[in-house]
């Protein structure tokens, strides 16, 4: 059974409630769809592939994609809104994910979006979305509007993550708008990669991992640069900078779970020495890459003994959906 961990669907709910905005973010309609403006400088093109349900299971039937773990990527990340504004958006959001579960069952893991600017507010929003919807994971920003995760103000709702036992999936958002990204387009291309890569040092560094061990924490994009940087990071530790650290770096990176998205034989290889097996997701970020070059390239590149795991089982036992394995082979 092969299960996809990052797929990104936009909900035209969602998006109609940003058109007529001024401020980013904000849309417009086009004869393809919606233009969406993160920025001046980041603006997507969503057309059927980012937007419609129904083609999306098209793509995945003919991917050959059973189940998609699916979030709003950049349009989940309302953080910088007013926080009453925030949690609604939210809610929204989060009702288009369970209506995609209840649609097509067994065909969509929904990812919970919350207003991190509140942390009570992101705690009922969480609450609802976990009682009322059933989802069973949560999309979180690599940023708070430029705060870390790892800040003490999230701390509540951590413990209620962990209590729960549902999967943190980290996604990039804005960060690196600075004059030496934006002239050369690194924002997206090299900036993401640093902003979740700040934010799991925040979470390791800043000790959330240690104060809320149980936390299920998924690194997108093979780990950013962090399990390729773990050797330096800890020369640093050894040499004082992080005293309450309890353990080495690659030791806490082994307690994270990472997906495949990295187009590089050399990356997954090495992403595979330094983490178990057993905690890496097959991804495809579609729509913004290929899902089926995604899926040859972790086929062509996944050893043998882990590719059934790495495709889906590993993902079905992360979510608590191991019943789904059970009914695709009864099929």
């Amino acid at each position: 059974m092969i299960v996809d961990c990052q797929w990104h669907w936009h909900p035209p709910a969602l998006i109609d409630l940003h058109l007529g905005r001024t401020d980013y973010l904000r849309a417009t309609r086009t004869e393809e769809g919606y233009l969406y403006e993160v920025s001046e400088d980041e603006i997507w093109k969503y057309d059927a592939r980012y937007t419609d349900l129904d083609f999306q299971v098209k793509v995945l039937d003919s991917s050959g994609i059973d189940v998609a773990v699916v979030s709003a990527s950049i349009a989940g990340d309302l953080s910088d809104r007013d926080h009453a504004e925030a949690a609604e958006l939210c809610t929204v959001l989060n009702e288009e994910m369970h209506r995609a579960e209840v649609t097509y069952p067994d065909r969509f893991i929904g990812l919970a979006h919350l207003p991190f600017g509140d942390v009570n507010a992101a705690m009922k929003v969480l609450d609802d979305a976990t009682s009322r919807l059933k989802l069973s994971g949560i999309m979180v920003p690599g940023n708070v509007a430029g705060e870390t995760i790892a800040t003490e103000r999230l701390y509540p709702l951590y413990e209620m993550v962990e209590d729960l036992g549902v999967p943190l999936l980290l996604h990039p958002t804005r960060a690196f708008r600075s004059p030496k990204a934006l002239p050369y387009r690194m924002e997206v291309s090299l900036g993401y990669m640093f902003d979740t890569s700040f934010a799991m040092m925040g979470l390791i560094v800043g000790g959330v991992l240690d104060r809320f061990p149980n936390l299920k924490v998924v690194h997108p994009h093979a780990g950013g640069t962090l399990p390729y940087l773990h050797g330096r990071l800890e020369v640093y530790r050894t040499k004082g900078w992080w005293p309450d650290m309890k353990r080495s770096f690659r030791e806490y990176l082994q307690t994270l779970y990472y997906d495949t998205v990295c187009n590089e034989p050399e990356t997954l290889e090495l992403l595979m020495k330094v983490i178990p097996a057993e905690q890496i997701l097959f991804s495809t970020d579609f729509p913004y890459f290929s899902s089926r070059k995604a899926l040859e390239f972790v086929r062509a590149n996944v050893p043998v003994e882990h590719l059934s795991g790495v495709l889906g089982e590993n993902a079905l036992r992360l979510f608590g959906r191991s019943e789904n394995l059970e009914r695709f082979n009864e099929r």
